[in-house]
């Protein structure tokens, strides 16, 4: 797992102390191009040191040495140590193991050997939950097969995974809930703790660069926060991967904080227990059967070759987007407009006329936005939700799903406001107004997690006052005409109160 190790990136750049030495600068950008992370000064100046003492003389002296060093597949997998920091414990981020549990009798009806990966596994706690799991319902009924791959690029932590003996140091409290599992299987001995032959026997571990690909197929993937580290180019190459060497409605689960960042064409958001994760599922419902397209149907999407073989992915990948009706599209400052104008009455009466005698074709996107803020706003629920219903079949977009949460945080059902929220957040990190919401719902749960939801809103309002076409993103219009400015001095006062008592 790549941890603290790395360095996040800032405006593309390489940190200035590594940009000061030829070395250091060679070692950061051969790192990002091998293993696709950016790595930070220490790690980097431990490497260098490293690559000298193994070549007898520095990089100034002898640079063809340190690129054949680098050049090693196996040698990648020993210097690795340098640069990865194997934090890890057992049912780290817990809800994924619950979501997990849930998923494992649907799963099963596929009738075949459940495939798990974990992959950025570090010293292996992850992957041997994930058996110890599954194992536990199997011996509770589940009928079910499975076998679980586990890499890292790291040889030393994959060594300790295969040694299956952890100290107390792989436990926290936020996995404690799955004590239960645990105690069932590890084996005490001499204050250390062991996996028990018959886990071992399903955990496959190996040494493997993510950057590579994968080479088998997988019904489930782990990869848990890692990706903040990878540059943003290398990041969009690794979720490719992924998704490539996901089954056909296989699942894919990355770190809590990392999920908001990721947005691909074969993966769907799925959302449960409070947390999301991804599912690939990039066959449209509405096209069943693909035999049945016309043959000049089929001429004009693919005029290169008309005899293409409709069972490619990529190829359904363009049946998908062709068979989608475009999406209407908001302009905010629009939506803004229509409110000014006796506070949205009248567009919003003509536009639940038109949706009720579906005479929809003039309606703009822009138009029925407003009347869902007017309906809202003045709490004509049913109003309300049949404007959204119809915007929600015809825009996907964050500003839709955020009228949902709205809609459900006013009839008080937070729970299930929090879960649109969250999706509006996902769609668009700029959409500051949803991440606002969400940390004001955090506020009763635990203080940690308020905090950390205050930064997120604070974060995204600030990446919305740098973004070269901020004027697009007139969001005031979903909070009542006030601005970010607002609501970011709101924040900040929040966040140093909860800071204060600490």
């Amino acid at each position: 797992m790549i941890d603290n190790a790395a360095a996040p990136e800032k405006q593309g750049e390489a940190p200035l102390d590594v940009l000061s030495s030829p070395a250091l600068l060679f070692l950061y950008h051969r790192i990002e191009q091998i293993i696709g992370i950016k790595a930070g000064y220490e790690p980097l100046k431990m490497l260098n040191a490293y690559i000298e003492k193994e070549c007898g003389s520095s990089f100034i002296d002898n640079p063809s040495a340190f690129e054949y060093l680098l050049s090693s597949r196996e040698k990648i997998f020993e210097i690795s140590k340098f640069l990865t920091v194997n934090e890890t414990y057992f049912f780290r981020e817990g809800v994924h193991f619950e979501i997990l549990k849930n998923l494992l009798p649907e799963l099963a009806k596929l009738k075949r050997t459940l495939q798990i990966c974990c992959a950025a596994v570090s010293i292996g706690c992850e992957a041997y939950s994930a058996a110890m799991l599954v194992d536990y319902l199997i011996k509770n009924g589940l009928e079910i097969d499975y076998t679980v791959d586990a890499f890292d690029i790291c040889n030393e932590a994959i060594e300790t995974a295969k040694n299956a003996r952890f100290t107390s140091n792989a436990f926290r409290n936020d996995g404690i809930c799955w004590k239960y599992i645990l105690d069932s299987y590890l084996i005490p001995d001499n204050g250390e703790y062991i996996i028990p032959q018959n886990i071992r026997d399903k955990v496959r571990f190996f040494s493997h660069n993510i950057m590579n690909g994968l080479d088998s197929q997988y019904d489930i993937i782990f990869f848990r926060n890692a990706l903040i580290y990878f540059s943003i180019k290398n990041r969009l190459f690794v979720i490719n991967n992924l998704s490539e060497s996901l089954n056909n409605n296989g699942y894919l689960f990355l770190g809590i904080s990392e999920t908001s960042s990721v947005s691909h064409p074969l993966l769907a958001n799925r959302y449960a227990s409070d947390a999301f994760y991804f599912q690939k599922n990039f066959i449209c419902e509405t096209i069943k059967d693909f035999s049945i397209i016309q043959k000049e149907k089929k001429a004009e999407i693919f005029p290169e070759n008309k005899n293409i073989n409709l069972n490619n992915e990529s190829v359904q990948d363009r049946l998908l987007s062709f068979s989608r009706e475009p999406e209407i599209s908001v302009n905010y400052t629009e939506v803004s407009d229509f409110l000014k104008i006796k506070d949205g009455k009248p567009n919003a009466e003509d536009v639940i006329i038109k949706i009720t005698t579906r005479d929809t074709a003039p309606l703009s996107g822009s138009c029925i936005v407003s009347a869902a803020v007017y309906f809202l706003n003045s709490h004509d629920f049913e109003n309300a939700d049949k404007t959204i219903c119809f915007l929600e079949k015809n825009n996907s977009s964050a500003c839709t799903k955020y009228l949902r949460g709205e809609y459900n945080f006013l009839k008080e059902n937070n729970k299930e406001a929090e879960k649109y929220y969250q999706e509006a957040a996902i769609k668009d990190k700029y959409f500051w107004p949803a991440f606002y919401r969400i940390a004001a719902l955090s506020s009763e749960g635990n203080q940690t997690r308020h905090e950390y939801k205050i930064k997120k809103a604070i974060e995204s309002i600030n990446l919305l006052k740098n973004h070269q076409r901020e004027k697009e993103y007139n969001f005031e219009c979903f909070t009542g005409g006030f601005s970010y400015d607002y609501f970011l001095k709101a924040l900040e006062k929040k966040l140093k109160k909860i800071r204060g008592t600490k």
